[in-house]
C-alpha cells in the first residue's frame, strides 16, 4: 500500500512520502525533487488486490478536489466510481490496465516561469501492487515572450515533459503525445506534436512558440486528449531596439534658410515605434545643423520633436545616440536657388515700384532702379541668411522662398538707405570690436 502526502503551492508543487517501499525506491523517493506537481490536492492513493484480474482503487483528495475528478480508462471511457462522504472516490479497476484520474479542464491560465502540470493525473499499477501517479508539465524557457531575430517574431522554447511524484527516470507504459494549437492568424508552434516516451530529463521534448503581435497574450492550447487538455497564454516583453529619424526631406536649403521639424523615434526590436516605459534623454549633433544638443522622449510615447535650423552648405550627418541605441541621418544643405530667384524678382519689382513713385522726378531711371532693387534685395536677403540683420528667416513665412521675396522687394523699393544702414551698424559694430 502506498500513501501520497501532499501539500500545493500556487496549485503546482507538492512532496510526497512512500510508506511502504523497497529499498530502491525509498532511496529515490529521499533524493531532493524539485519538479512539477503530479499530485494537487490528492492526499493517499491506495490499492486492494481483489482477484488476479481485479482490484480496489481508492483515492483520497481534499474536498473540493475530489468532487470534482473523474476516472477515465485508457481509451477514455469514463469509470464508475463511488464518492465517500470524507472526500474520497473508490473504483474497480484491472490491475493490468492504466486509468486517467482528471478533473474537468480549467480555465486558461498565463504561463508562469516555473510551467504549468497537464490537469491529467496518470494512474498505473505496479508490480507490488501500489499505484504510481504522473502527469505531463509544460515550462517555459523564457516568459514573456521576446524578440527572435532567426525567426524574426517573439518567441520562445516550451519543453514537455513527464514525472512520475517520486522522481523516477522510466520508460512510460504508454507513451503521450502532446498536440499544440496557437491561436491567431500571428501565432505559430514549431514541431507542434511530440511524444514523451520517458519519464524525466531524458525524455524531455521542445516546441517553439512564436507569434508575429505587438501586443496583449498569445493564446495556445496543450492537448493530450480530451480529459487532458491546458489552455495557456504567455505575454510579450518589447524592448528598445534601435533609434530612428525623420525629416520632411533630407535635402535643405542653406545657409540658414532652411528649417523645420526633426522626429526622434525609439523602436523596438521589432522594428514598431515603442512607447517607452520611462523618460529617455537621447543626444543629437550635427556639423552644419543648429539644433538642441538633447531631446526627451516622454514615458508613454514613442517619439520627440526637435526643431532645427541649416547653418551652412554640403553634405552632413544627423547623428542621435542614447546609451547603446544609435541613429543617423544623412541630410544635404543645398543652395537655396529658388530663394536667391525670389530674392531677384522681389527686389526688381520693388525697384520699379520705386521708379514708378518717383517718375516725374529727374533722374529717376526704370533700368538702374530695377538693378539697384535686385541687388540690394539679394543682399539684404543674404544679410539676413548671415545673421548680420534682425530679420529671422528661419521662422514663420520669412523662412520660406515667398519671404525672401517679399524681404527682397521692400529692401528694393527703399534701395541703398537699407545698404547703407546696414553697413554702417556691421562697419560700426565691427570697428568697435
Amino acid at each position: 500500500m502506498h500513501a501520497f502526502s501532499a501539500y500545493v503551492a500556487g496549485g503546482l508543487l507538492v512532496s510526497v512520502s512512500l510508506l511502504a517501499q523497497t529499498p530502491a525506491a525509498k532511496s529515490a523517493a529521499t533524493a531532493p525533487v524539485a519538479r512539477a506537481a503530479v499530485t494537487a490536492g490528492i492526499v493517499s492513493a491506495k490499492v486492494e488486490r481483489v482477484a488476479r484480474d481485479r482490484a480496489t482503487l481508492t483515492v483520497a483528495a481534499k474536498l473540493d478536489v475530489a468532487s470534482q475528478l473523474k476516472l477515465f480508462d485508457a481509451v477514455g471511457k469514463e469509470v464508475a466510481v463511488m464518492r465517500t462522504p470524507d472526500g474520497g472516490l473508490k473504483a474497480d479497476v484491472d490491475p493490468s490496465h492504466s486509468y486517467v484520474l482528471a478533473p474537468p479542464p480549467p480555465p486558461r491560465r498565463s504561463l508562469p516561469r516555473e510551467g504549468l502540470q497537464l490537469p491529467a493525473r496518470y494512474v498505473t499499477i505496479g508490480a507490488t501492487g501500489g499505484p504510481n501517479l504522473g502527469g505531463l508539465f509544460i515550462r517555459p524557457a523564457a516568459v514573456p515572450l521576446t524578440w527572435s531575430e532567426p525567426a524574426t517574431a517573439y518567441a520562445t522554447e516550451l519543453v514537455v515533459g513527464y514525472e512520475f511524484e517520486d522522481g523516477r527516470e522510466v520508460t512510460l507504459p504508454a507513451p503521450k503525445t502532446v498536440t499544440f494549437f496557437a491561436e491567431g492568424t500571428n501565432a505559430r508552434v514549431r514541431a507542434d506534436t511530440v511524444t514523451v516516451s520517458r519519464s524525466g530529463g531524458a525524455g524531455y521534448q521542445r516546441v517553439t512558440i512564436a507569434t508575429g503581435q505587438i501586443e496583449g497574450e498569445t493564446h495556445f492550447t496543450a492537448r493530450v486528449s480530451a480529459m487532458d487538455e491546458l489552455k495557456a497564454s504567455v505575454g510579450i516583453q518589447r524592448e528598445p531596439g534601435a533609434l530612428a529619424l525623420s525629416l520632411p526631406s533630407r535635402e535643405l536649403p542653406a545657409f540658414g534658410i532652411g528649417s523645420g521639424e526633426l522626429t526622434v523615434s525609439v523602436l523596438a526590436r521589432d522594428g514598431m515605434p515603442l512607447a517607452t516605459s520611462k523618460p529617455i534623454t537621447v543626444a543629437l549633433s550635427s556639423r552644419r545643423l543648429r539644433q538642441p544638443s538633447t531631446v526627451v522622449i516622454e514615458a508613454g510615447k514613442a517619439t520627440a520633436v526637435a526643431e532645427f535650423r541649416t547653418a551652412g552648405i554640403g553634405i552632413d550627418e544627423i547623428v542621435a545616440q542614447s546609451g547603446a541605441l544609435r541613429a543617423t541621418l544623412p541630410v544635404a544643405l543645398v543652395f537655396p536657388v529658388a530663394a536667391v530667384v525670389a530674392a531677384a524678382v522681389g527686389g526688381a519689382l520693388g525697384g520699379s515700384a520705386r521708379y514708378l513713385r518717383n517718375k516725374g522726378r529727374r533722374g529717376s531711371l526704370l533700368v538702374r532702379r530695377i538693378v539697384e532693387g535686385m541687388l540690394v534685395g539679394v543682399i539684404l536677403v543674404g544679410a539676413a541668411w548671415a545673421g548680420l540683420v534682425g530679420v529671422d528667416l528661419s521662422t514663420g513665412i520669412l523662412g520660406t522662398p515667398f519671404g525672401a521675396f517679399v524681404l527682397a522687394a521692400l529692401s528694393g523699393y527703399l534701395g541703398c538707405v537699407v545698404l547703407d544702414r546696414v553697413a554702417n551698424k556691421t562697419l560700426g559694430a565691427a570697428k568697435a570690436e
